[in-house]
């Protein structure tokens, strides 16, 4: 007997409704297309997925045993490979572009916020199977590296790699896309680069990274290197441990996301994988937004509560 599910467009569905209007984005591929299913029921289906942590199969079982598709006014669930290959189909800018139009809902500006890299691992064996197999890594994992707000703990924007690369190559594109409404950026040692500190400085960004103690010349792979020493003495001028310390803050965004989303990705392909890690950040971001505005409202009308009594 199937649990009737309510018909009411519940807060996530809303918030997610929302950020896909944001960016845009198209309701069919081509107007031949079937008219049974639209690319916002795909996106809310992948995104609604992460948010309960399950794999394709037992999540389309439970979406059949709440009767899901009544407040998605649909006839029946997509078959799990529908999803699949939608996933597959679709670039992971676009998942991009939906966490960064989440700090629209909030309407952010002034931010202060910490970037830091995180891995997700590509499997998830028991421990058993690992002792088997001696602890030798069936796979190895996706990078992810995130730029959040420090206040609302909203992930900003964030980029995703398969292949090991340094994470501050990604310093520039994170923070570019969102230059104008950024104040304050924290990082620590690994993204101490002069590329990075003259970008923030020509966009009136204040940046606090420690400085790593270097020689006046070393050789970096084979090649020599020269460091400018008024620009190192400017950023040590600038550097404030007491602000810096709130960059702890956004380890605490790491764990939050691997403890209630999952540490791990199930895909087998690298593009794939790091859609799912994109999914899910604007998963934590959808159910993150829908406790603030819950938040807020409450502090609102206790307000509203004792300036009239």
């Amino acid at each position: 007997m199937n649990v009737l599910f309510p018909v009411r467009f519940n807060a996530f569905y809303k918030l997610v409704e929302k950020v896909f209007n944001l960016i845009r984005f198209p309701l069919r591929f081509s107007n031949f297309s079937k008219r049974m299913y639209g690319n916002f029921t795909h996106v809310f289906l992948l995104v609604y997925k992460e948010k309960l942590n399950l794999s394709y199969r037992r999540f389309v079982q439970v979406c059949d045993e709440v009767n899901l598709q009544r407040m998605l006014c649909i006839k029946r669930i997509p078959h799990y490979s529908t999803l699949c290959k939608f996933l597959e189909k679709v670039d992971k800018t676009v998942f991009e572009r939906m966490v960064r139009a989440c700090r629209k809902l909030l309407n952010l500006k002034g931010i202060e916020a910490s970037i830091d890299g995180t891995g997700f691992s590509n499997t998830n064996p028991s421990h058993y199977y690992q002792h088997r197999i001696d602890g030798v890594r069936v796979k190895n994992y996706t990078n992810a590296v995130f730029l959040t707000d420090n206040k609302t703990k909203l992930i900003l924007n964030l980029k995703t790699h398969s292949d090991k690369q340094h994470e501050t190559i990604d310093f520039i594109p994170l923070v570019k896309n969102l230059s104008k409404s950024l104040k304050t950026i924290l990082a620590d040692k690994a993204y101490d680069s002069q590329a990075n500190r003259e970008y923030c400085w020509q966009n009136n960004i204040d940046n606090h990274i420690p400085i790593r103690q270097y020689k006046s010349e070393q050789h970096l792979y084979g090649r020599k290197i020269t460091y400018k020493n008024g620009h190192r003495r400017k950023a040590t001028k600038l550097f404030n441990p007491t602000t810096y310390k709130r960059r702890a803050l956004i380890e605490t965004v790491n764990s939050s996301i691997k403890r209630t989303l999952g540490s791990w990705v199930c895909n087998r392909k690298p593009n794939n994988q790091q859609k799912n890690v994109t999914i899910k950040a604007l998963a934590y971001n959808i159910e993150h937004t829908v406790r603030l505005i819950k938040i807020n409202i409450f502090i609102k009308l206790q307000t509203f509560q004792q300036s009239h009594n």
